[in-house]
């Protein structure tokens, strides 16, 4: 099998290969994988389905997303699978994933003063 990936349920971008990475995106490799309610996978993505060397259920309906986007929402736990990303976290235009990292500061907070 060839590159796939998934987009994270946060920001939308997908999880991205080793192989395209630069100083601007290369936190999009670390990924937090909730396979269910019960497994989680955290680490590197190598853009083959495997987390830092553990192979991802591709049967069920994992929610993918950047461990940084996860931090910034509040480290939520699996809200629905993830989407088959387009560009298969490899094939993409230069600049196409070139976001700066997001932080607990850019998740913005409801009247109450809770983060949402």
């Amino acid at each position: 099998m060839g590159f796939f990936s998934f987009d994270c349920v946060e920001c939308g971008h997908s999880m991205l290969s080793p192989y395209v990475l630069n100083p601007t995106n290369a936190w999009m490799n670390e990924v937090v994988v909730h396979e269910d309610e019960i497994r989680v996978l955290y680490g590197s993505y190598d853009g083959y389905g495997r987390v830092a060397g553990e192979t991802m259920d591709l049967s069920g309906d994992a929610c993918c997303r950047h461990r940084a986007c996860w931090e910034a929402a509040g480290k939520p736990g699996h809200t629905g699978p993830s989407e088959l990303s387009d560009d298969q976290g490899y094939f993409f235009d230069d600049g196409a994933h070139d976001m700066e990292k997001p932080d607990e500061h850019t998740v913005p907070e409801d009247p109450d003063g809770e983060k949402s």
